[in-house]
């Protein structure tokens, strides 16, 4: 991997429209679980001890999780290359004694060597030249530091009205094809495949690494619906930048479910769902 992927382009996140509807559109449960599923496995290893150490949250974005997280660190720090997003981070702030924020690449962080005791990075990994980012991560890290990326794809979608429905999976996997693979035409090779993760890991040059793969039910609010989830969706970027190209895979999914279900009538915010993600962590010892 020469070079950073192109599917976000540049100036995505610094438009504030892009910015807000992101932030306004994304359910407390993509951050809540994320962060606890991270400081559990951080534990289970023994890198989290009360309010101690360096944590480096790469990618932080708007900072919501970057505090959740901090919550166990006697130091944070959240970088991430959207001026926009830590401007919002910092005009944010609820006055957590050791967190700040800086803008930054993946690839060429402000960070002094042997200084930090673990990295965060969710949701950005596939985004980073691996070739790049993973000499900054050993550089920063202290000895005996470690590298933990999460990420989840949608891969179930149930109804929250009656059990008896049935489960939509195969619809949603063609979905998350779909997008990937107008997003390798159009930047980067690594988006080739559902299976994403297996690229990343075998292209992560670490001495001791593992991956966890598991399927979660989030637990979402009573909000959480079909119109809902799909205005999520339609704001990230990458789905943008696929919709320029007059793909919308998305809009396919919601008919899907509403034919599955019998039904086509009903408004997508009034069909409750449950959603299944498959979540995937790689660490880095």
């Amino acid at each position: 991997m020469s070079a950073p992927s192109k599917v976000i382009p540049e100036d995505a996140f610094n438009r504030e429209e892009t910015v807000q509807n992101y932030i306004q559109s994304k359910p407390r449960a993509m951050m809540d679980i994320p962060v606890r599923l991270i400081i559990e496995r951080l534990r289970q290893i023994g890198k989290v001890h009360q309010r101690s150490g360096c944590l480096l949250d790469v990618g932080c974005g708007s900072g919501k999780s970057t505090r959740l997280l901090a919550k166990n660190f006697q130091h944070t720090i959240g970088v991430d290359p959207s001026a926009a997003m830590i401007s919002y981070a910092i005009a944010s702030d609820n006055d957590m004694a050791g967190v700040e924020f800086k803008v930054a690449n993946a690839e060429k962080l402000p960070i002094e060597d042997s200084s930090v005791d673990v990295i965060t990075a969710m949701f950005v990994v596939h985004y980073t030249d691996l070739a790049k980012f993973i000499p900054e991560c050993k550089r920063v890290l202290k000895p005996g530091g470690i590298a933990l990326f999460y990420w989840h794809q949608i891969s179930k979608i149930l109804s929250a009205e009656d059990d008896a429905l049935p489960v939509i999976d195969g619809p949603v996997k063609m979905m998350i094809r779909q997008l990937l693979e107008k997003a390798r035409e159009m930047s980067h090779p690594s988006f080739h495949t559902y299976e994403l993760h297996q690229t990343q890991f075998d292209a992560i040059s670490w001495e001791k690494k593992s991956r966890e793969i598991k399927e979660l039910e989030f637990a979402l609010d009573s909000q959480w619906n079909l119109g809902s989830w799909s205005r999520f969706y339609h704001n990230l970027p990458v789905y943008q930048k696929v919709r320029e190209s007059g793909v919308n895979p998305l809009s396919e999914l919601v008919q899907a479910v509403k034919n599955t279900w019998s039904m086509q009538d009903r408004d997508s915010d009034d069909i409750k769902i449950r959603v299944v993600y498959t979540t995937v962590m790689i660490l880095l010892e």
